[in-house]
């Protein structure tokens, strides 16, 4: 289980609008009992599967079903990287299906949505990404609507891989060496989210949205993937989500509680952080290009 000030944290967290998910080890998955255990006791409210068999993922799910009646679809869900004939045999409603934010991939999130199934659109990394994910969504939605689904329970999430950010961009800060570079340590992701926060406000505001708000549609959730422990509580906003290990959450409780949204009209901030890692020579393009070559990203196959 988890300490007590560990679930504090995730308790404060939740108030602020962060949702608290557990981020599963491939090489350690979650026994269903425990996860359903850690759901109980209020401590996470969702699941970044390392997926598997249709059987694993079924199991990840009814683990976390009741939560997602509970809260009539809009917690209790199982993110997962999984390709159409699992999909369909996992057959549960929170499943969301994890897919690359690609060419194919982005077809892929309009489809699955289309037909009925939630999403998350992992790993974006940039803001352009953003905008697709979000309009690849809508485009789902606004076909799901045409088709006569209810769009009341689709769901999607939108995941930014805070923690791999962090640790590239700290790593050719730390091959620069100058004092000047150093400075800047620790602010690329936080800097990102707050840059991906306002445009899914912005994205939010379209006509186009508003259409299928008043249909019943939910807005996508933003959810910080592998944050460093001392992130944690830097990382918050409304509608976010959190997917930590176990290990990163004990160790995040050093690092103080929340102190109130730190993403909302703060973009401005999150563009100054970018700026001045440029002048020091981090180019954040060519950070997001070569961790998109290291690969591990989901499959881009249309799931549907």
């Amino acid at each position: 289980m988890i300490s007590p000030l560990a679930a504090a944290l995730l308790r404060q967290l939740a108030a602020e609008g962060v949702a608290g998910w557990l981020a599963e080890d491939a090489s350690a998955p979650f026994a269903p009992a425990r996860l359903r255990r850690f759901a109980e006791d209020g401590n996470f409210s969702g699941l970044l599967s390392a997926s598997g068999s249709a059987d694993a993922v079924r199991e990840a799910c009814d683990a976390l079903l009741w939560v997602y009646e509970a809260a009539d679809g809009d917690a209790g869900l199982v993110s997962a990287a999984v390709d159409r004939e699992t999909s369909l045999a996992v057959d549960r409603p929170n499943l969301l299906v994890r897919i690359a934010p690609d060419g194919p991939g982005l077809r892929a999130v309009t489809a699955t949505v289309a037909a009925g199934l939630g999403v998350d659109v992992s790993p974006v990394r940039s803001l352009d990404s953003c905008v697709d994910a979000m309009d690849a969504y809508f485009s789902g939605l606004e076909l799901a609507l045409a088709g006569g689904l209810s769009l009341r329970r689709l769901a999607a999430v939108i995941s930014v891989p805070v923690g791999e950010i962090d640790a590239e961009v700290d790593a050719r800060l730390a091959r620069l060496a100058s004092p000047e570079a150093l400075r800047h340590r620790g602010t690329a992701a936080l800097a990102v989210a707050r840059l991906a926060f306002r445009t899914r406000e912005e994205r939010l505001g379209d006509e186009w949205w508003r259409v299928l708000r008043a249909a019943g549609a939910r807005p996508p959730r933003l959810v910080w993937t592998a944050p460093l422990p001392h992130r944690l509580t830097a990382l918050v906003g409304w509608r976010t989500a959190q997917a930590v290990s176990v290990e990163v959450l004990e160790e995040a409780v050093a690092h103080g509680v929340p102190n109130g949204d730190t993403l909302l009209k703060a973009d401005d901030a999150g563009r100054a952080a970018l700026a001045a890692l440029d002048e020091v020579g981090i180019d954040m393009t060519e950070v997001f290009r070569a961790l998109g070559a290291r690969g591990g990203d989901p499959v881009t196959l249309d799931p549907l």
